[in-house]
């Protein structure tokens, strides 16, 4: 289980979209497959290898998205993954590879806009392209006594380019590692991991042809779209700043987690993370962004007149702020080096996710899945003295899976989603000290903050069906789907509907 960095509740529908797409899971993801600690599969009494390839493609069009969307994107990847028991010890892996090509695009030059508390905005529409790697592996050591050690190790990469001025290139890498013990005692089984986790991406912005730099303009997003508008190579944005030719973040974060099951019906599972974040390097760290998450889950199964069932209970907290410093350039013998004579919050958030799931599953292939997803953030923006903007508000999502055999090759699945914001959104600003006469405010890119605040409040209805065929002499399987969404009472987001319509092909050995 992972919530970092869970950004609005519209990821919801993101992550609904993909459901129908080689949703097969492979043996022993269970309850402790969900934890961080891959220990907890060597204790299953389980033998043998299961292991699981596919190719897969997607095409997104419409216009309910924001403006860093784009207006259609083309989706091609590959993946696979394997799970193999030995006698003493257990193996996992996966890798994947996606490449992205979308239309119409603008706005963040980031691969994951929202992830980092600053971002960097461009207005030209154009095409971007991105290509994602993953790879990670794990192992889990039986050696024969209570005491089960085990280790997991993530990477990923991403390229992200446009080639329409502005243009930029961004490059982005995480990686992961968790070291975890496991204790296996008489009919319960209690454990334990170290988290570390290290992020970092960069944007390089150029211009190419005879236009001048006041051409094409730039916004430095110090949250909630308040911020810096200027020529992209101002000093404001920091794309261009003299000594460092890119925009520059990065964020480590060490955490633990704990997890405790009892017998196979019951699992339990909670961590903290501490993380650190910066913007920029060689001595100048315009922004630092420090954070804490905490996050649990209870996952409780029995069996039912209707077959396996289970019910998981999950949530986090979490909390960022950011401050910007104030550096002065000192030169001395020719030579010009940075001085940071201290700093400001200007930005800081809360939030608070939670969700429900109930699962039953039965023999013969049929599943169903309801669930609700609920969060509130707590917003604060403070980039210029005595001037605060507040803005606070609730979502909620209902969502419902079925998957129907229809005969012994051929599967049904179907889904529903609704949701929105649950109650008047707040939103106010305040003066803090009037007797300072300070009448100017600080600038905020309203036109964009309004439409986004729009699309993660609106509300939304989204279907999905899709179809998968196992054929009978060949453990290979086609699965095509399609999910439609539609926002209610739209008026600032470009339209009302997107779709995005899937084709899998998978091969299991």
């Amino acid at each position: 289980m992972n919530a970092k960095h869970s950004l609005s509740m519209s990821r919801a529908f993101l992550l609904f979209a993909g459901a129908v797409l080689c949703a097969q899971p492979l043996a022993g993801q269970e309850s402790w497959s969900q934890s961080r600690n891959v220990a907890g599969l060597a204790s299953a009494e389980t033998s043998g290898k299961t292991a699981e390839a596919a190719l897969f493609g997607s095409f997104s069009s419409g216009d309910f998205r924001t403006l860093s969307q784009g207006k259609t994107v083309w989706t091609a990847g590959a993946a696979a993954k394997a799970e193999t028991h030995f006698k003493d010890l257990v193996l996992v892996g996966n890798f994947g590879f996606e490449q992205e090509e979308g239309s119409e695009m603008m706005g963040s030059m980031f691969t994951k806009p929202g992830y980092y508390p600053v971002d960097v905005l461009e207005f030209t529409p154009g095409r971007k392209s991105k290509q994602t790697y993953d790879i990670a592996g794990g192992l889990a050591w039986t050696n024969g006594s209570r005491w089960i050690p085990g280790i997991n190790a993530r990477f990923q990469g991403i390229n992200y380019a446009k080639r329409k001025d502005l243009r930029h290139t961004t490059y982005r890498q995480e990686l992961e590692l968790t070291p975890s013990l496991l204790f296996q005692g008489d009919g319960w089984r209690i454990g334990a991991s170290y988290i570390f986790e290290k992020t970092s991406e960069f944007i390089q912005a150029e211009q190419i042809g005879p236009a001048k730099a006041e051409s094409y303009y730039a916004f430095l997003d110090k949250g909630m779209r308040y911020g810096s508008y200027q020529a992209w190579d101002g000093s404001g944005i920091h794309l261009a700043e003299p000594g460092v030719d890119r925009f520059p973040v990065h964020e480590i974060s060490h955490g633990a987690s704990l997890q405790f099951s009892l017998g196979e019906s019951l699992y339990a599972d909670v961590e903290f993370l501490r993380s650190q974040g910066e913007v920029g390097e060689k001595g100048y760290t315009w922004f630092r962004f420090p954070s804490l998450q905490l996050a649990g889950q209870v996952i409780y199964s029995f069996e039912g007149v209707g077959g396996s069932q289970s019910v998981r209970l999950s949530g986090s907290w979490s909390s960022q702020q950011m401050e910007e410093t104030v550096i002065e350039k000192v030169t001395s013998g020719g030579v010009t080096t940075p001085s940071i004579l201290g700093s400001n919050r200007v930005f800081a958030k809360k939030a608070l996710q939670l969700q429900a799931v109930y699962t039953i599953k039965q023999a013969n292939g049929f599943a169903l899945e309801a669930g609700m997803d609920y969060d509130r953030d707590n917003k604060l923006s403070s980039t210029m003295y005595p001037f605060l903007d507040f803005d606070r508000g609730s979502h909620i999502f209902l969502h419902l899976d079925l998957s129907l055999p229809l005969t012994a090759s051929l599967t049904l699945k179907a889904g529903g989603l609704v949701g929105g914001l649950l109650d008047a959104r707040q939103n106010f600003s305040e003066n803090e000290n009037e007797k300072l006469g300070v009448s100017s405010r600080p600038f905020q890119l309203s036109s964009w903050w309004n439409l986004e605040q729009e699309y993660d409040d609106i509300l939304r209805a989204a279907v999905s069906l899709a179809l998968r065929y196992d054929l009978r002499r060949l453990p290979l399987y086609l699965e095509a789907g399609c999910n439609f969404t539609y926002a209610f009472g739209v008026t600032l987001v470009p339209g009302p509907y997107r779709q995005c319509s899937q084709l899998c092909i998978g091969y299991k050995f």
